[in-house]
């Protein structure tokens, strides 16, 4: 059998509640505050997994037209068949800075190359790279961008010349990230702002390179 027992009325009202009554009473409106307060922030904010853009553009670097042999493109004075100059750039697009304990069991970004490597012509902010010996043919034409901190809004650049047009296969082993591909901000719509200039016998003439932009990813 159950007895259900009520507590006698209280002729005080409010003024005879004990100071532990109030704090029940603060920590159930808090309570009840908090619960709304924490669906909201995490339907705004939610995890705030960070974000990399990568993009690649992949420049000639003689115009169409020109006959083999007439002009030759050497890199540290190997010849380049069909030489190119690939731009890699990896931005932090996301709400975060991207730290090097984001590198799943410290492993690197890999960059696949499908022509042949011939080498690294410069590099910007900072990125730490591991490239292939001149002349490195796939599947072992590979640069590996090490782990490091890229700040939000921030970009690690390098550029390479490669024999021929690129496919680039990405692997980003990167945790909490998503890896997208990006557009370039330096071209236009309309084309690229590259030109190429030749100077012969007192003459100077330039043509315009043609950006062919060619990139495949695997997030890993």
């Amino acid at each position: 059998m159950i007895f259900l027992v009520s507590a006698p009325p209280n002729d005080q009202g409010l003024a005879g509640w004990a100071a532990t009554d109030w704090l029940a009473l603060s920590a159930l409106i808090v309570a009840v505050v908090a619960v709304p307060i924490s669906i909201l922030a995490t339907r705004r904010w939610g995890n705030r997994r960070a974000r990399v853009s990568i993009s690649i553009v992949s420049v000639p670097l003689l115009p169409d037209g020109v006959r083999e042999g007439t002009i030759e493109v050497s890199f540290r004075d190997i010849p380049v068949k069909d030489p190119h100059l690939v731009t890699v750039e990896i931005r932090n697009s996301g709400p975060r800075d991207l730290s090097s304990d984001m590198f799943d069991r410290g492993e690197s970004i890999a960059i696949k190359f499908d022509q042949v490597f011939y080498g690294l012509t410069s590099s910007h902010g900072g990125v730490r790279t591991a490239s292939p010996a001149i002349g490195t043919r796939p599947p072992e034409a590979i640069v590996f961008v090490r782990p490091a901190l890229l700040k939000r809004r921030e970009a690690w650049t390098f550029n390479a010349v490669t024999s021929g047009p690129v496919n680039v296969a990405i692997e980003a082993p990167l945790v909490d990230t998503d890896v997208v591909e990006a557009r370039p901000e330096s071209i236009g719509e309309n084309g690229s702002d590259v030109v190429l200039t030749f100077s012969m016998f007192g003459l100077s003439i330039e043509y315009p390179l043609s950006l062919v932009r060619r990139v495949g990813k695997k997030n890993g």
